[in-house]
């Protein structure tokens, strides 16, 4: 097992990237605590993995209110003892033509998407010192090339981007990998609300360069390779996850 005894938070764990990652995550030994704003997709991802056996705890969390954060960071170190893991998974994505972004979206998109990671990963950081921990940043492909009607988006993954490069150099060393993943489309709750219907979708694939839309499972999957020490030396990395969408 590649997580075995780890502790791991995981931020937007009740869907999507988070959700699979956190079910991965377990099948691999680690201990999850799933943060989220949505109590009942929260409480049902613990249900799912304590069905089979692991270990996971839900804890309400806005990741862009540090009361809350700092509450998170307690309350997993009550439960576990420690944090081995923080996947900076949180985030909010919406189209809108620029001249009417207003700022109220701005500042909601950087709350969450820029904030929160920083939040998260500020509060995290005395305990991941201690443990020579990890923090994996989920940022976009966005974040590398823009597409029009989603400023505040990609102006905030791009942050996270830089965000991860700042405190991987500063972080090094005290042995503690900061690293991020930039997925492309990928098929969740989030894509659909953004694509609804099946042609959006399926023009969505036949404009990617694999032809098809990415799984949560697949973005999780390379997010385990960097929570591992099968990447013990890899830190301020970017790994993209698009089906070769920013090539």
């Amino acid at each position: 097992m590649k997580l075995k005894n780890k502790v791991a938070i995981i931020t937007g764990g009740g869907s999507g990237i988070g959700k699979a990652t956190a079910i991965l995550f377990t099948e691999e030994g680690c201990k999850i605590v799933i943060a989220d704003v949505d109590f009942k997709s929260g409480k049902e991802v613990e249900r799912i993995i304590r069905s089979k056996g692991n270990e996971a705890f839900f804890i309400k969390t806005d990741v862009a209110n540090s009361s809350e954060v700092k509450n998170l960071m307690d309350k997993t170190v009550e439960k576990y003892g420690k944090l081995d893991i923080l996947f900076n998974n949180a985030g909010i994505y919406f189209i809108k033509n620029f001249e009417e972004i207003t700022e109220d979206d701005w500042n909601k998109t950087f709350d969450i998407n820029l904030k929160g990671a920083f939040l998260c990963s500020k509060y995290a950081l005395p305990l991941l010192k201690k443990t020579k921990g990890t923090i994996i940043n989920n940022a976009s492909g966005l974040g590398i090339r823009p597409e029009p009607e989603s400023a505040a988006y990609c102006a905030s993954k791009a942050g996270l981007i830089t965000l991860t490069r700042s405190m991987a150099l500063q972080y090094s060393k005290n042995g503690v990998r900061i690293n991020c993943v930039c997925p492309g489309p990928i098929l969740t709750p989030l894509l659909k609300e953004t694509l609804p219907t099946k042609k959006d979708l399926d023009r969505c694939a036949s404009n990617m360069p694999i032809k098809r839309i990415g799984t949560p499972e697949e973005v999780a999957k390379v997010v385990l390779f960097l929570a591992s020490d099968d990447a013990s030396y890899v830190t301020g990395a970017t790994y993209t996850v698009d089906g070769g969408e920013t090539t």
